[in-house]
């Protein structure tokens, strides 16, 4: 019941913003095929590496700036621990939130994303630990170049696939377009 209630309010504010994007903004509303729009999902993705985490354990909401890497429709994130990975063991379902750069309103790309996180251990999983590492790359990260990686211990990993995506990009047209994996 709950779920059909949000798809009315999305709905309702989608057809408030697109009206609103053609009269006031003079935009015009543009719908890419599923495949276009999958590939401009991944394109994003990997285009931007900071992103919103939100879990939620015990009704107790939590909403975490991160850094991640993606591949495909696949996000992974390094953790120490913490509070991601306490609520991720309790309940698996998360949100993500993504953000292009700003320059004024008509400038807006943003992405919603919902999906089914896992916690990579690197003492239980070295195969999937090892796979996300290539995907993270983290020897290109300009933030850890005066670290030395091989002194840093091993962190978990989360992953996220994702099951659900609402992508904005005023500049193409594009309005909270969903794509259902």
């Amino acid at each position: 019941m709950e779920t059909l209630h949000n798809e009315d309010m999305e709905e309702t504010y989608n057809r408030r913003l697109e009206k609103d994007f053609v009269e006031q903004l003079k935009g015009r509303v543009r719908r890419v095929s599923k495949e276009e729009l999958r590939e401009r999902i991944i394109t994003f993705l990997q285009q931007e590496v900071i992103c919103t985490l939100a879990t939620c354990s015990a009704d107790m909401p939590r909403a975490t700036v991160v850094r991640y890497r993606s591949y495909d429709l696949t996000v992974y994130i390094l953790s120490e621990g913490g509070g991601k990975i306490k609520n991720i063991r309790a309940n698996s379902n998360v949100s993500l939130s993504i953000c292009g750069p700003y320059s004024g309103f008509q400038s807006v790309k943003g992405l919603q994303a919902w999906g089914r996180a896992s916690i990579i251990d690197p003492q239980k999983d070295r195969e999937s630990y090892s796979q996300a590492l290539h995907v993270m790359n983290l020897a290109a990260r300009d933030d850890l170049k005066n670290i030395e990686l091989q002194r840093i211990p091993d962190m978990y990993i989360i992953k996220i696939d994702i099951t659900r995506a609402r992508y904005l990009d005023f500049p193409e047209g594009i309005l909270n377009q969903v794509l259902s994996i």
